[in-house]
């Protein structure tokens, strides 16, 4: 094997591929990245048996041939080059050369036969979307999965296409997220091939991998696969393919409010920053906070004692009762607010301890649901 590679193009590659490797492994060899040299260029390979990852880089490829370096140490080597051309050339005891202007460095390899190649995923469920599409859902939605590993099913995101059954929502593609506090769900459009429509749990983390593959991308559309107990992602020179989270996806639809009895319109840059000053002083009080409508403004005051209180007021434009009040979780209030990119955000509240409802104004193609806390002051 030998091949020379440019130092950004070689680092950009790593880098996505040595995220993958499991830090710990009962599988050593799974701590390594595959390089394949071919005609067609270089193909950096990782697999941490959940989620697998193939990038195929432009390099100058004068002998084929393939072989396993450690992810870590290769890692921390090529961010260290210096912006120039780097050789790669396999030598006879195993050991890679890697030269660059005059200097060099000798990494041992492994031999690629045992490295678990990525699962086949046949044609099965099938559709295409706009990456650029895809990135922003996954940032809208990933922040609301459950990190704990008792609520097994809400650590991944929901992916379903097909009509979505609910009034006013002429979606075909979804993402769905939720820890039990709060839900966020994203639609868009998609190609879909075939009559069946998907109902999948993707992991978290492979979700994210994807988001960084294909964030900024324009163009070739993202190309997704769903067969048994994998999903597959293509997109130009990358193929990601993940498990599936098996189980049943709670029946988000039930959650989303049917009605509201007060509609509150915010500017949303000054909500942001309003909840981020509350949350100063209510991070001292479990993130409590009191979201409040009087005399045609909304209120958010928190009280933390032996520290303070605040009293953030915000211009509004409020339809319904002015009455109107709930606490919540501050923390999970600015998550949202941080991914919605519209001007002005619209805030419902209904009676008593009923869910909010927050949404960029006038879409429906994302809705944020947040369950509020039950209070001395609550209604």
């Amino acid at each position: 094997m030998e091949f020379i590679c440019e130092k950004k193009e070689l680092q950009t590659g790593v880098a996505a591929v040595e995220r993958l490797v499991a830090a710990r492994s009962t599988m050593p060899i799974i701590g390594n990245v595959l390089f394949e040299a071919t005609r067609s260029g270089l193909k950096l390979s990782a697999n941490n048996l959940e989620i697998g990852l193939e990038l195929v880089l432009k390099a100058n490829v004068t002998k084929e041939g393939a072989v396993l370096l450690p992810a870590k140490t290769l890692s921390g080597i090529v961010s260290k080059l210096p912006d120039t051309s780097v050789g790669f050339k396999l030598g006879e005891n195993g050991t890679v050369r890697i030269s660059y202007d005059q200097s060099h460095f000798n990494l041992h390899s492994l031999p690629p036969d045992e490295f678990p190649a990525l699962p086949k995923v046949k044609e099965g469920r099938a559709f295409s979307v706009d990456p650029e599409l895809f990135a922003t859902m996954v940032s809208q939605t990933i922040f609301s999965v459950s990190g704990s590993e008792d609520k097994y099913i809400l650590t991944g995101v929901l992916v379903e296409t097909g009509k979505s059954g609910v009034a006013g929502d002429n979606s075909t593609l979804r993402l769905v997220a939720t820890d039990g506090y709060r839900l966020a769900r994203s639609g868009g459009k998609t190609e879909a091939k075939g009559e069946a429509g998907v109902n999948v749990i993707v992991p978290a983390r492979a979700m994210s991998e994807l988001s960084k593959i294909i964030e900024g991308g324009k163009g070739e559309a993202l190309k997704v696969v769903v067969s048994g107990e994998q999903i597959s992602f293509r997109y130009g020179d990358a193929h990601l393919v993940s498990r599936l989270i098996q189980g049943q996806f709670p029946d988000y639809k039930q959650v989303i409010p049917k009605k509201s009895l007060t509609k509150i319109t915010l500017n949303t840059r000054e909500f942001l920053r309003a909840a981020e000053r509350a949350a100063v002083i209510a991070s001292g009080s479990a993130n409590v906070t009191l979201f409040e409508v009087r005399s045609g403004k909304m209120h958010l005051s928190a009280n933390t004692p032996d520290v303070g209180n605040v009293d953030e007021v915000l211009a509004a434009e409020i339809k319904g009762p002015e009455k109107a009040r709930a606490s919540f979780n501050i923390r999970l209030i600015t998550d949202v607010l941080s991914v919605i990119e519209s001007e002005k955000t619209t805030v419902e509240l209904g009676e008593g301890l009923s869910p909010g409802l927050i949404r960029p104004e006038g879409s429906d193609e994302y809705l944020y649901v947040v369950m509020p806390i039950r209070t001395q002051e609550a209604v």
